[in-house]
Formats: structure tokens, C-alpha cells, sequence
């Protein structure tokens, strides 16, 4: 069963790896299509927009989704009547959301600072409905190990953007072609999950599913609101305290380098989530399908870190242009602070909700924000350096404290952690000191960049932990998908 259940782990790692790949090509590209012809003002529309309906999505959720992941379920019978009662409660949870939308839109666009945009949100807000069921297909096929099936759902996602949102645009349709192109990508992607799914929606309810439901879901719902608040907290006091120019150097440059690793993040974090859910019961299992993902999402996340420190100036230039060169501080440390972020912190996250526990991460998140808030403030008050600075010390302070509740509530062995991750921090330090060598002698930053890669992976050889990583990733890659 062991076996089975870790073969289908990795067949998942490498069909959501490809998906990320083929997905993060595709969507990048449409961006740079939209933004030589939309003005900026219209990308700042939507993203207001994206903040009320992520919020709305969040609270129609109820944090069901997880729990059809993480759950033991008696046989299919019982998790696809707990699937329909999932998919009718967030159904009533939506309509109920777009309801209040619709009646107090104008408010709400006003408090969001789009006044007279009121209908804009009405039909954003009609993707809610929508949603509710394409969550709960989600849920399933993350269950079930089923990343293959899901290629084609997000490509054909992606894809809508291209065929929809680029033509309105060149029509003139302005940020509307964003918004309709938004919803429409919703319906298709409900659509061909509906079709692939096994489970279809019926009328099916029952109180006492949803009563049993609901007592995990509303510490994941609590969590899920403090990570969304955690998320906006700093572009909240950056808006306030600084100028929009510094907004704008924050939330591009974080956005950046997030979009480069959310490769990696997007397609091992919900496979390490099913795959700990199924383990849960049994810790040397669950210990090891942990470490074995996060030694293998390590080998790549933490040199890329480092990486992005190093050449911070060259890739900022390269890839927002020398307008954006005072976010370079930001966009570097963002980057080596992430390669001990996601790892550590991102994967503890996990194993909270895997172990059925999200009331600790809700606690970790609550925590944090008490400390987060006043130092990011008084900060932001000084230079923006300064907030820059401190919103990278932040980070580590949160992995502290992600450290400190898994190895006293969890009773997981942090120590033992920490040893599996030295290896990769070793090789990554060594690459660092070749790259800052090749800065000082003036190399080209493209050769530097070549020449880092070459060097880790030689440093790899040097240890057991590292070597075992790249012979495996080699292994698997040369298996037909």
C-alpha cells in the first residue's frame, strides 16, 4: 500500500510539475500581451476586484476543500455524499455572498476605491457560484492522486485569457476584458472538470454530514482568513504609510520573484497534502513522504533563492526593466528568504492540516500578525529600505515560530529537519561564493548564471543527501509520462 501510495505520489509530482510549466509559459505571456494594450489603471481595477472576490471565494469555500483531501473516509459512497453536501453548502454560500454584492455593490466598490464601479463587482462576483463546484472537483482529483487529468483542465484555463480576454481587448473593451475574461475562465474550467470528474452533483443532504464537516472546516476557514490577511497586511501599510510608487515596487517585485516559484509550490504543495492525509496515521510513513518531498522541492527552491539574491540587480533589470532598479533589495531578499520560507514554512503549514490540526496554523498566523504588524509599521514609517529589511527579518521570525508549534504540538522531529536540509544550504552557500567571486571579476551575468548551475550541481555530488536527489529526479524523468 506504502508502495502504491508513493508511486502515485511521484506520477502526481511529475504530471502537476508539467502542468505548472506549460501554465506559468502561457500565462506570463498574455499578461505581457495585455499590458502593451490596456493602461496600468485597468490591471488596478481587477486587482482590487481580485481582493473582494478572493475574500468571497474564501468564505463560499468554508474550508470543505480540505477536508475531502485530508479526511478517512469509509469507502466512495460516503466521501462523494460528503462531496455533495460540500458542493450545496458552499452553493448556498455563494449566491447568498453575490446576493449582498449585488444589493450593496456601490458601498463596497467605494471602500475598495473603485466608486461608480459598482456593477464591476456584480458580475466578478457571478464566477462565486461557479467555484463552489469547481473546488469541491478540485478537491477530489487532489485526493485521488489524479494530476494527469487535471493537464488539460488547467491548459485549457490558461488558454482563455489568449482566445478571450486579449481580442476584447483590442476591441476596446478596457478592464471589462479582464473581468469577462475572468469569468469565463471559471465556467470552462467547471465545465471540463465536471466532465472528468467520477462524482457529479445531485440533491443529496444531510445535516449530519455537514454538522461533522463543518467541526473541522471552521478552524480551516479561521486559517484560511488569517493567511489571506496575513497576504494583504503589508500592501495594506505600504499604501498607507509610503507612496503608490513604493506599492508599486512592492507588490511587482514580491509578485515576480512568487511567480517564478510558485512552479515548484503549485505543483508539490496539494500532492504533499493528499499524500500526508493518506499517511496520517502512521508517523514513519508520514515522516518519510514529508522529507522526501521536501528534499526534492529543496534541491531546486533553495539555490534559486540564492541565485536570485546574488544577480537581484541583473534580474530585476532584465525582467521589469531599469525602472524598477530600487525594488532589486526587495526582489533579492524576497528570493533568499523564500528558499528558507517554503520549505520550512509552507510545508509545516501542511502538516497542520494533513495531521487535522488547522487551529495550529490559524495560531502560528495570529501570532505572527501580532508581531508583524508593528514592525512592519513603524518601518514603513523610516525609509522603504528599511520596511524591506525588516519585511525579510519578518519571514524568518514566522519560520521561528512555524518551528517552535511543530516540534511542541506536532511532536514533529525538527532537528532531524534541519540535518536533512543542511546539505542543500551547504551547496547553496558554496554556488553563493562562486557567484559573488564571478561578480567581482565582472562576468557576464548570463555566463555567472550558467556557470552557479554548474557549480551546485557539482557541490550536489559532495553529499549523500543531495546526490540521492539529482540520481532520483534523473531516474523519474527518464520514466515514458
Amino acid at each position: 500500500m506504502n508502495d502504491e501510495l508513493t508511486a502515485k505520489a511521484a506520477n502526481a509530482t511529475k504530471w502537476s510539475l508539467i502542468t505548472e510549466v506549460v501554465v506559468k509559459i502561457i500565462s506570463p505571456l498574455t499578461q505581457v500581451v495585455l499590458a502593451h494594450i490596456l493602461a496600468p489603471e485597468a490591471f488596478g481595477v481587477v486587482a482590487t476586484v481580485t481582493m473582494v472576490t478572493s475574500f468571497a471565494d474564501m468564505l463560499s469555500d468554508a474550508g470543505f476543500q480540505k477536508y475531502l483531501v485530508q479526511h478517512e473516509f469509509e469507502d466512495n459512497g460516503h466521501l462523494y455524499r460528503s462531496a455533495n453536501v460540500a458542493f450545496l453548502t458552499n452553493l448556498c454560500i455563494s449566491i447568498a455572498i453575490w446576493f449582498i454584492v449585488i444589493v450593496f455593490n456601490e458601498p463596497l466598490a467605494e471602500i475598495i476605491g473603485n466608486k461608480g464601479l459598482g456593477f464591476v463587482l456584480i458580475v466578478a462576483c457571478s464566477s462565486l457560484p461557479l467555484t463552489a463546484l469547481s473546488s469541491i472537483q478540485l478537491a477530489l482529483f487532489h485526493r485521488s492522486f489524479a494530476f494527469k487529468e487535471l493537464f488539460s483542465v488547467r491548459v485549457a484555463t490558461a488558454l482563455v485569457p489568449l482566445f478571450i480576454t486579449v481580442p476584447l481587448a483590442l476591441i476596446g473593451f478596457d478592464f471589462w476584458s479582464l473581468v469577462i475574461g475572468t469569468v469565463i475562465g471559471n465556467l470552462v474550467n467547471v465545465v471540463v472538470l465536471t466532465i472528468k470528474s467520477n462524482w457529479k452533483p445531485t440533491l443529496f443532504y444531510s445535516f449530519d454530514e455537514l454538522k461533522e464537516m463543518v467541526s473541522f472546516s471552521a478552524w480551516t476557514l479561521l486559517e484560511q482568513f488569517s493567511i489571506w490577511l496575513t497576504s494583504w497586511m503589508g500592501t495594506f501599510i505600504v499604501g498607507s504609510v509610503l507612496t503608490s510608487y513604493y506599492l508599486g515596487l512592492y507588490k511587482t517585485s514580491i509578485s515576480m520573484v512568487n511567480t517564478g516559484m510558485s512552479i515548484i509550490i503549485s505543483a508539490t504543495t496539494p500532492i504533499l497534502f493528499a499524500e500526508l492525509s493518506r499517511r496520517q496515521n502512521d508517523e514513519n510513513a508520514f515522516e518519510a513522504a514529508f522529507f522526501r518531498m521536501q528534499h526534492k522541492v529543496s534541491l531546486f527552491i533553495i539555490p534559486i533563492g540564492f541565485g536570485i539574491f546574488i544577480y537581484r540587480d541583473f534580474l530585476t533589470a532584465f525582467i521589469l526593466g531599469p525602472q524598477w532598479s530600487e525594488g532589486s533589495l526587495l526582489f533579492g531578499l524576497w528570493g533568499l528568504s523564500s528558499a528558507i520560507v517554503i520549505p520550512i514554512g509552507y510545508y509545516a503549514s501542511e502538516v497542520f492540516r494533513s495531521k487535522g490540526k488547522p487551529k495550529l496554523s490559524f495560531m502560528t498566523q495570529v501570532l505572527y500578525l501580532f508581531i508583524m504588524v508593528p514592525i512592519t509599521y513603524i518601518a514603513a514609517k523610516h525609509t522603504f529600505n528599511i520596511f524591506v529589511f525588516a519585511s525579510a527579518f519578518l519571514r524568518f521570525i514566522a519560520i521561528s515560530i512555524d518551528l517552535f508549534v511543530l516540534g511542541h504540538f506536532v511532536k514533529f522531529p525538527i532537528w532531524k529537519m534541519i540535518n536533512g536540509l543542511l546539505p542543500f544550504f551547504v551547496c547553496s552557500f558554496m554556488m553563493m561564493g562562486v557567484g559573488l567571486l564571478l561578480f567581482r571579476l565582472d562576468a557576464p551575468p548570463l555566463f555567472g548564471i550558467a556557470i552557479c548551475m554548474v557549480s551546485y550541481l557539482f557541490f550536489c555530488e559532495l553529499f549523500t543527501t543531495t546526490r540521492v536527489q539529482i540520481n532520483s529526479l534523473i531516474r523519474n524523468f527518464r520514466t515514458r509520462i
